[in-house]
């Protein structure tokens, strides 16, 4: 009998393609993800605008001051979950700072200073150091020592420990109405009177080393943004004069520009030394504009301006991968890239005029007029850690 043929293995099974991703999953850089609280259309604002700038601590935890309360916020993978809150006794017009010992400093509407730690907790009693100021947040040194500007001038001393002596640890008749920066043991920072000051600090008392008779330090009119420090060491000050400022740290000027508008934000500064800063500008019977502008590093020149949908007053934050992002008062959020090119944009429906912040990888928040806090999706693994990459960068 004749052999049967031997019968055909089945064709091998082609993997199955993997199932595409929903929409909601995808990382789509600029898409927002969440917005705190969430608001009910038609309901009034619960909290006054959030202006100030996010703390960032931990992997992809921050805390931000809604109202009269610090709220600790941890966004993870899925999603945006509320960790803990703190009162803190009124509105918060400027913006909590984190020092090197890990803790929160909050200066509030109710006069005084708090210290909170990043489980929500007071570390010590409040310090009655005064009235905060519009544009001034704390500032703390190398040893954890906090410095906050005085609402009748001066600035005032509060020790790691919450130990504070009521008399000014430098004096002035004139308001420090800005947040300043600490380097090389030296406090640099805006007065009213159109000069940087140059502090150097000290156990007791700290003195101006800059000598404001010989024109060091000096603008044209008084300053509330925040300085930053370029790679050459230069101190980058935007002036309400309409004019950029380059300082050596002898307080002798290296440079100035012209830019026509109102610098409200606060000078951030790339890895290569390019300065970036919003515009506002607001003509009569014209309607409002808005810029981000780049200034070159080397030249100290214009090298472009984006034009934005409305007036900027947000300090940009520069991504790891060199992306400036940055909000406008026309309500979107923009993300930039180094050579001026608009990667995304996106409408927030409400004036952005706060600093933002990378709170984790791809993890972008700004804090709205309205209110609230959103988290967009974006392409940086973090912040920059070269230049001076957000507001108070160290």
């Amino acid at each position: 009998m004749p052999q049967q043929p031997a019968a055909a293995e089945p064709a091998a099974r082609a993997p199955a393609s993997p199932k595409p991703k929903p929409a909601s999953e995808k990382k789509v850089p600029g898409k927002v993800m969440w917005q705190f609280p969430k608001q009910i259309p038609g309901q009034a604002y619960s909290t006054s605008p959030i202006r100030s700038c996010p703390v960032s601590f931990g992997k992809t935890r921050f805390a931000v001051c809604f109202g009269n309360t610090l709220i600790g916020l941890d966004w993870k993978t899925t999603g945006l979950e509320k960790m803990w809150e703190c009162d803190v006794g009124g509105h918060v017009p400027a913006s909590p700072v984190l020092g090197g010992d890990g803790l929160i400093r909050v200066h509030s509407g109710d006069a005084w200073l708090h210290c909170i730690d990043q489980d929500g907790c007071r570390v010590w009693e409040p310090v009655p150091v005064g009235e905060p100021l519009g544009w001034a947040s704390p500032i703390v040194d190398s040893d954890n020592n906090t410095y906050i500007s005085g609402y009748g001038g001066g600035i005032f001393k509060v020790s790691p420990r919450g130990d504070f002596r009521n008399v000014p640890y430098f004096r002035t008749r004139q308001k420090f109405d800005s947040t300043g920066l600490v380097t090389r043991g030296v406090l640099y920072i805006g007065c009213e009177d159109a000069f940087v000051y140059a502090i150097q600090l000290s156990d007791r008392e700290g003195k101006c080393i800059w000598d404001h008779l010989q024109d060091l330090g000096k603008t044209e009119w008084f300053i509330n943004s925040a300085p930053a420090l370029a790679p050459d060491t230069t101190l980058v000050v935007a002036g309400r004069d309409e004019n950029l400022y380059g300082f050596h740290l002898d307080g002798k000027q290296a440079w100035k520009l012209y830019i026509p508008g109102q610098m409200l934000a606060s000078p951030v500064v790339s890895a290569n030394g390019d300065i970036f800063v919003g515009l506002s500008i607001v003509k009569a019977t014209k309607k409002d504009k808005g810029k981000l502008v780049c200034v070159d590093g080397e030249t100290h020149k214009v090298r472009w301006e984006y034009e934005a949908k409305g007036p900027v007053e947000s300090t940009a934050v520069i991504g790891d991968d060199q992306i400036v992002y940055f909000g406008d008062n026309g309500g979107y959020i923009h993300a930039v890239r180094g050579d001026g090119k608009c990667e995304w944009k996106q409408n927030v429906h409400s004036p952005v005029r706060s600093s933002g912040m990378i709170t984790g990888p791809n993890r972008l928040v700004f804090g709205l007029d309205n209110g609230t806090m959103v988290g967009i999706l974006c392409s940086s693994g973090g912040v920059s850690r070269k230049g001076w990459a957000k507001f108070m960068a160290k």
